[in-house]
């Protein structure tokens, strides 16, 4: 199935579309919702004021990314590295420099 040039909504409730191409593809204001993107690639993707709620992203590799501004709650870290630097060390290590100052 092809849909090329077409500007209007798509309901795709219930579809199943593994091993599709989406390429130069505006799904602005969009809702994404019981989705699987298990083992998609994401490239030259514009995430800005997106919001991401109760996500699986484990095993995830992120590379070339802007992370400015982003903000990160309720996350499990075990495991994720920035940089080759656990995140759990970095948040340890930061208590342990604020105990020792306060």
């Amino acid at each position: 199935m092809e849909i090329r040039g077409i500007r209007e909504a798509l309901d795709g409730t219930g579809a199943v579309v593994s091993n599709s191409v989406f390429m130069d593809v505006d799904l602005s204001n969009s809702s994404v919702s019981g989705v699987n993107l298990s083992a998609t690639r994401f490239i030259g993707v514009n995430l800005p004021n997106a919001s991401i709620t109760d996500a699986n992203l484990s095993s995830t590799l992120s590379s070339d990314v802007n992370l400015s501004h982003v903000r990160t709650e309720s996350a499990l870290l075990a495991g994720m590295t920035i940089n080759g630097v656990l995140v759990t060390d970095l948040l340890a290590a930061l208590a342990a420099a604020e105990k020792r100052q306060g």
